[in-house]
């Protein structure tokens, strides 16, 4: 494991703890060969979080050794408090969370924030209002308002309800075949057209869209020795099934928001392989939280 920290952080962060002690993130990010996004989000978010977020970078992949140029970058550039994660190998983006909480103090942080790196915040006072926040105590995770750029529609409410066995065992016979996963998937995209292009009221659902969650302390504590089984996707299940295995609930709380422009690292794997991957976190879900 490596801790790196920006050369700035203690100087900025006397001042910041003072004015913000009521409310402190950790946000959770992906190091994929990703040097210069990764870099553009710590660098906007840490910005407008004025002290509110520290930074966890978990490197899944650094082919160039470009880690270590970013974080000398960042210790010149970056007004934030950092560290950089390696656990040795690729553990994905759910486990990519829960790695780190094993490997770190997590108590001192009011919420854990698990995001991609092509997210912007146009809402300015997002950490601000999300520090103003009184949520129920049966709240697990809130789902922010997500914004696709390039689809131009809302990802939440991501599923309202509970997704039925029979759906992901159709799903697990699809992407046994790339064929039939690749026509599922153009059918999933023309569908995503549909979804709504106006603003849900906020509500209750069973699971947030993956590129940005927002854990609340008692959740974090409850799954912070979870392994989640699988490499990639899925996750929102894997979530969404893990609050109701201890009654907790996701909130999408439409008056925070982010953009997300979905410049996924994933979409450097290829289809065959990303089929497979897709197959392995829905047997995964099915065995573990449907009994098959």
């Amino acid at each position: 494991m490596i801790h790196r920290h920006g050369k700035s952080a203690v100087e900025a962060r006397m001042v910041q703890i003072m004015r913000y002690e009521a409310m402190k993130c950790l946000n959770v990010i992906v190091y994929y060969d990703n040097k210069e996004e990764i870099k553009q989000y710590i660098t906007k978010t840490s910005l407008i979080a004025d002290g509110m977020v520290d930074f966890a970078i978990v490197v899944n992949k650094d082919t160039n050794g470009q880690a270590d140029e970013l974080n000398h970058e960042l210790s010149v550039s970056a007004n934030a408090h950092y560290e950089f994660m390696d656990f040795g190998k690729n553990v994905g983006y759910l486990n990519a969370m829960l790695e780190t909480l094993r490997a770190m103090n997590w108590e001192g942080y009011d919420y854990v924030i698990l995001s991609n790196t092509d997210i912007d915040y146009e809402m300015k006072d997002f950490f601000p209002e999300l520090s103003h926040r009184e949520y129920s105590s049966e709240i697990g995770v809130v789902a922010p308002s997500v914004y696709s750029s390039s689809n131009r529609y809302y990802q939440n409410p991501h599923y309202r309800d509970r997704i039925s066995k029979g759906h992901f065992k159709r799903l697990y016979f699809l992407f046994k075949y790339p064929a039939f996963g690749r026509f599922y998937l153009k059918l999933a995209e023309i569908k995503g057209k549909s979804k709504p292009s106006v603003k849900q009221e906020s509500c209750y659902v069973y699971s947030p869209n993956g590129s940005y969650m927002i854990f609340t302390k008692r959740f974090v504590s409850l799954i912070k020795d979870y392994y989640y089984k699988a490499l990639l996707y899925s996750e929102e299940s894997c979530v969404g099934e893990l609050l109701l295995k201890y009654g907790l609930k996701c909130f999408y709380d439409n008056s925070l928001e982010v953009i997300h422009h979905e410049s996924t690292v994933t979409g450097k794997i290829n289809y065959k392989k990303r089929f497979a991957l897709w197959r392995e976190s829905i047997g995964v879900i099915l065995e573990e939280f449907y009994g098959w």
